[in-house]
């Protein structure tokens, strides 16, 4: 559920050519006007990226080990994914394009509702992509209505990936929701994605 652009493309021009969140989603048209390019910051970016796909496994790791004596049993389930970008900003490092975006998710199966999430994701000049967004998801969970926070991480080449997502932090029904689980983007136009996720959880009571 990570959103995305096409690696091939070059500042200053539009991206027409599809090449993610998600759950982590869509490679993003950039209009002339929007494409402000700015200077440095690639050192701090990656580390945040580095930092991002290091810390994932061990949330979800600790998420399913911390289920107290009161929680429900663990979960499973499925599902799919349908993903609308807005780039907000592109800026260029070293050969690396680098691009915050917004996203809306529009989740079905074992999370069914939508995911408003902002990420970024950075195309380097191999052709390779990593990406990190966090966002609310706000709809159904085993009958349970409310809304909680998703993270999700990826990385990938050109129109593929495939990423770690973590969620806690719900509100209304969906307090006490813990869950963890992988995705699998497939970029369908500039500005759009789907994919199909998988996912285990719990709630603590």
């Amino acid at each position: 559920m990570v959103l995305g652009l096409s690696a091939g493309h070059r500042p200053g021009v539009t991206f027409h050519r599809a090449v993610s969140s998600s759950p982590a989603t869509g490679r993003l048209a950039v209009k002339p006007a929007q494409a402000a390019f700015l200077t440095a910051g690639k050192e701090s970016t990656m580390k945040v990226l580095k930092a991002v796909f290091a810390a994932l496994p061990v949330l979800a790791a600790l998420i399913l080990l911390s289920a107290g004596a009161g929680a429900s049993a663990l979960s499973s389930g499925s599902g799919s994914f349908t993903t609308t970008g807005q780039v907000i900003s592109v800026r260029q490092a070293d050969g690396n394009t680098i691009v915050t975006a917004t996203e809306v998710q529009t989740l079905t199966g074992a999370l069914t509702g939508t995911r408003m999430a902002t990420g970024i994701e950075i195309f380097h000049p191999d052709g390779t992509f990593t990406a990190h967004d966090s966002g609310t998801f706000t709809g159904t969970v085993e009958g349970r209505t409310g809304s909680i926070t998703i993270s999700g991480a990826s990385s990938g080449t050109g129109t593929s990936g495939s990423g770690q997502i973590v969620g806690d932090r719900g509100t209304g029904s969906l307090a006490g929701l813990h869950l963890q689980g992988t995705f699998q983007p497939v970029i369908t136009s500039s500005t759009t994605a789907e994919g199909t996720y998988s996912v285990q959880f719990y709630f603590d009571s």
